[in-house]
């Protein structure tokens, strides 16, 4: 438990430090020359600016916050690498739960003061998450944790005046209603951890997240990393394999380093997981993300799908996948890639049995998509599901 008492024991008196920290920092910044000064108050400028051009104005932290966030992190990460992933579970669940509940509804500390405390708790899910096999039951235990947590409802507090009532609202909603940050740290955690991750990891965390996402939590807003995922792997010019080096955990490889070989499992557990879901969000061009997410990959805009589909979900661009998988499907078996061919074989099948299940509005769009979609080799599997409806260039006539 060293790992996870520290920060545990930090956070439960962190209050009390505060103002001898604060004063100990404003004496030695009084007093001392010049130069120091002059080097702090640009620290602090630049700082400030930032802050407040920030989408969440705030004021300059003290530095011992920022200390104890980041020797925190380092903390949750030592205590995963060491395999205390129950003690981790217990200590997001129950302890960083409770904190926040009680410092804001009991103690009376605004919201933005518990901020670190939330970013903390996400950190350690996204360590369980990817520390987890994805064929364990111990996976939707952590699936079930966050769902319960959101389950304990709004924090509130007695005040005075007309309303009586504090509800805890943050920049990104209420806790515990819509879990704030969850969905804006994991996004950062897969777009800054995916490419170093070994394969089995990023396979894992992969899992966790659709998992989430397939229960709809946050507004589907989960599912804004499958956009970034698969625009990452059928969107993005990308080799099937350049080598043949087991994929292990390597610190510093971009994700321009990856090859297909290393989205696609990935890739296939979304579809597989939530792809009834991707195809509801296709069917209402759901879009509800930052345009940097949203946007498409290159090889998609300059397709003819793409020149005709806006930004984040939309019924071309989930044929587009359907297209890339066949071509994917069609490389790997020349290739003798058996694994990968099987990836794609798999997640073709379960794309049209979806799309076909729900009706959806992408058949559609196939269906008045024109010739350039009914005569793409890649799209017959939709044709077929509409063809009494698509009329035949050489009908007979009797």
């Amino acid at each position: 438990m060293r790992g996870i008492s520290s920060p545990l024991s930090r956070f439960n008196t962190s209050r009390n430090r505060y103002l001898p920290t604060f004063l100990t920092l404003l004496y030695s910044f009084l007093h001392s020359d010049q130069s120091i000064n002059q080097h702090y108050h640009h620290l602090n400028m630049h700082h400030l600016r930032d802050s407040l051009l920030s989408p969440s104005p705030k004021g300059t932290p003290y530095l011992t916050e920022l200390d104890s966030a980041s020797r925190d992190e380092d903390d949750i990460r030592e205590s995963a690498a060491r395999g205390e992933f129950e003690e981790l579970r217990g200590a997001a669940f129950h302890n960083r739960t409770w904190i926040i509940s009680t410092r804001y509804c009991q103690v009376g500390d605004g919201v933005d003061s518990l901020e670190g405390h939330l970013h903390s708790l996400w950190h350690m899910y996204y360590q369980l998450g990817r520390h987890t096999s994805h064929e364990t039951p111990d996976q939707d235990r952590l699936v079930l944790d966050i769902i319960r947590i959101q389950g304990k409802g709004p924090l509130t507090r007695p005040v005075s005046g007309v309303y009586g009532i504090d509800i805890a609202r943050t920049i990104e909603g209420t806790l515990w209603n819509d879990l704030p940050f969850l969905v804006t740290d994991m996004t950062e955690f897969w777009i800054n951890n995916c490419a170093p991750m070994a394969g089995a990891q990023r396979l894992n965390f992969a899992s966790f997240l659709v998992k989430l996402a397939s229960t709809r939590i946050c507004k589907d807003r989960m599912c804004q990393i499958a956009l970034i995922l698969f625009r990452t792997t059928f969107e993005e010019g990308r080799d099937l394999r350049t080598t043949e080096k087991p994929d292990k955990e390597e610190p510093g490889r971009s994700i321009r380093s990856l090859d297909i070989v290393h989205l696609l499992p990935a890739t296939f557990v979304w579809i597989k997981e939530a792809g009834q879901n991707l195809i509801q969000l296709s069917d209402v061009f759901w879009n509800d993300c930052p345009s940097t997410i949203g946007q498409g990959g290159q090889l998609f805009i300059q397709s003819q799908l793409g020149k005709r589909s806006p930004t984040g979900f939309t019924p071309w661009r989930w044929m587009f996948w359907l297209k890339r998988l066949h071509e994917i499907q069609e490389e790997a078996k020349e290739a003798n890639e058996k694994r990968l061919e099987e990836y794609a074989t798999d997640a073709i099948d379960i794309m049209v049995s979806d799309v076909e299940t729900r009706n959806s509005e992408i058949l559609r769009a196939y269906q008045t998509g024109g010739d350039v979609l009914h005569q793409d080799k890649h799209l017959l599997c939709l044709k077929n599901l509409v063809k009494s409806e698509i009329p035949e260039e050489n009908d007979s006539v009797n």
